[in-house]
């Protein structure tokens, strides 16, 4: 038995990101752009246009992000 495998089923770790859906590439791929610009390849279904939370370690879409604009203000 894996003792980190263990450690991920009873903690369910998941980094989520938020991305614009820019494209899809077939088969289950989509072509999307993170709030820092950066483009990657996303597995999931979605329409193109549409913001997702997605998992960052598996790649995975996990839903759709509602369309808000985030910002940083300085104090």
């Amino acid at each position: 038995m894996n003792l980190l495998s263990q450690f991920d089923q009873l903690f369910s770790r998941t980094e989520r990101g938020v991305a614009r859906v820019t494209g899809q590439r077939g088969g289950g791929k989509l072509v999307a752009q993170t709030e820092s610009g950066a483009t990657i390849l996303l597995d999931g279904e979605m329409e193109t246009g549409k913001k997702v939370y997605y998992d960052r370690v598996s790649s995975k879409v996990l839903g759709e992000a509602p369309d808000v604009v985030y910002a940083e203000y300085p104090v």
